[in-house]
């Protein structure tokens, strides 16, 4: 009868460790998806044309552009790694069930976060902000808005996104610009 239990545990974590690959895919896809089309510039490449060595214009929007782009790289990539961390966990004969408990835990808060910051991300940037980075904590939120669109209205706004989203206190959420 235990086995029976273990084996229906095993099964029940992997449906959930399923779904919330399928829901982090989702959020990915849609954080990729509203940032390759919200951009409001386009950036080229050099040509045939071009020598190399040859000046080229690069504009502030631009560097910008790069920074969060860079930015949400880096952290797609560092959530993928622990992701596939937790599922080495969780598909482990060696690893116990405590300690696979703990990994769909884990998994399903990342998700959740990822989730959130894609919705805040979304939410900011549908008031006129061309681009966002979120950060949450546990109990803190950072959101970075490209330098020069920052001001009194937008920024409470962006804490009114945040606060009815996360749950998170006004006072903990901090809105910065990229320079």
């Amino acid at each position: 009868m235990a086995k029976n239990q273990e084996g229906k545990g095993r099964k029940a974590g992997k449906v959930i460790a399923a779904i919330m690959v399928f829901v982090l895919g989702g959020a990915l896809f849609a954080n990729w998806y509203i940032n390759s089309k919200g951009m409001p510039f386009a950036v080229s490449g050099t040509t045939k044309e071009d020598s190399l060595g040859q000046a080229q214009y690069v504009s502030a929007t631009t560097a910008q552009s790069d920074y969060f782009k860079e930015s949400k790289l880096k952290r797609e990539k560092t959530r993928d790694n622990t992701m596939s961390e937790l599922n080495a966990v969780i598909d482990s004969d060696k690893a116990t069930s405590d300690e696979k408990k703990k990994a769909v835990e884990t998994y399903a808060k990342l998700s959740e976060r990822a989730a959130l910051e894609t919705d805040i991300e979304t939410l900011v940037c549908a008031k006129g902000v061309s681009n966002c980075i979120t950060v949450l904590g546990s109990k803190s939120c950072e959101v970075i808005i490209p330098d020069g669109e920052l001001d009194d209205t937008i920024a409470l706004q962006i804490k009114e996104i945040v606060s009815n989203k996360a749950d998170i206190d006004a006072a903990q959420i901090t809105v910065s610009t990229a320079k």
